[in-house]
């Protein structure tokens, strides 16, 4: 489905509107006034997209939406139970997705145990049902966990073209889904993953107010296979990083775990050390989307030389991010 989305993006972008379902999502006002000319601006307060994660992740990996209009309907409500009744309503006829089959696994339920005292987060494991997190929650995408599990532990290009094969080949399943595998290290491979995405969401906000080098960044993340390859190369450079041998990188993970917007802005800081030197060796590999495992890892032990050349005159600005970290 992912990629009739994407298709229908770069081959009938004039068509999305009406071929695709698009968002559906609570707000806690609106308004809508005129301009000078009479045109029409909406303004929203308090957003929570309650349907179209896919679409969300499709169009994200096109290079550009071109013409395409995205069909989005925003509901307000105050009644707990009828929210309740609209998200599940507007789930309900997904399709079985692998997760689904995985979700009731030993693993699984002890992974949703582990992350019970991390109050502002929400993993579901794969369970859907109707039972909601809180609205004030970050909600961990069960895939986008998988993905960036596999990426960060080795194989970016399997995490980046078959994320539902993640959850459904028993082989990809075991290797993401450890028995050693703990909630804090989930934390720290996804936090890092949303950090990518917070930074090429900067560099977009910039605009035309985008340096070159800024500009080349933001050319790359917006190369589809970008985040995870990324991802990879950050990974590989945990040694420089932290200025230690990693014994075991599953271990990986933060001291402290309660904020996750924290964690996020701690790999914000890691980011902008790794990315500038990365983008013109990681692009090579994405010319035809991400396939080469080989390729890959070339391009990304070339990125951890030059960034190990420069470890000791960076290291001083990175001690904030290796003190958080526990190996």
């Amino acid at each position: 489905m992912n990629l009739g989305i994407m298709e229908t993006i770069n081959q009938e972008a004039y068509n999305f509107w009406a071929y695709n379902n698009g968002f559906t999502a609570l707000v806690n006002n609106y308004t809508v006034t005129k301009g000078e000319a009479e045109e029409q601006y909406l303004s929203i307060s308090g957003i929570t997209i309650i349907n179209g994660a896919q679409t969300t992740g499709a169009i994200s990996s096109v290079e550009a939406l071109k013409d395409a209009w995205v069909p989005i309907r925003f509901i307000i409500c105050r009644d707990t139970d009828i929210i309740d009744d609209i998200i599940s309503n507007n789930n309900k006829q997904n399709e079985i997705l692998p997760s689904d089959l995985r979700s009731n696994d030993k693993t699984q339920n002890r992974l949703r145990t582990e992350f019970e005292p991390y109050i502002k987060l929400y993993y579901s494991g794969g369970r859907r049902g109707n039972i909601r997190p809180s609205r004030s929650k970050e909600i961990l995408d069960p895939y986008v966990v998988a993905q960036a599990l596999l990426a960060f532990h080795g194989d970016c290009v399997t995490a980046y073209n078959s994320p539902k094969a993640l959850w459904s080949s028993d082989q990809l399943y075991s290797s993401i889904f450890p028995e050693n595998l703990t909630a804090e290290h989930i934390i720290f491979t996804y936090s890092l993953a949303r950090a990518i995405d917070s930074f090429k969401l900067e560099l977009q906000q910039k605009g035309e107010n985008r340096t070159d080098i800024e500009e080349k960044q933001h050319k790359y993340l917006s190369k589809r296979g970008s985040k995870m390859l990324f991802l990879y190369t950050v990974s590989k450079c945990m040694e420089s990083v932290l200025g230690m041998k990693v014994k075991d990188r599953w271990v990986l993970a933060f001291k402290e775990n309660s904020d996750f917007e924290v964690l996020v802005a701690l790999w914000i800081t890691v980011i902008k050390f790794v990315l500038p030197m990365s983008c013109s060796h990681l692009e090579t590999v994405l010319k035809d989307g991400l396939k080469s495992k080989e390729q890959s890892e070339i391009a990304a032990d070339t990125v951890v030389g030059l960034f190990a050349s420069i470890q000791d005159t960076i290291r001083p600005q990175l001690r904030v991010f290796a003190n958080a970290i526990e190996v």
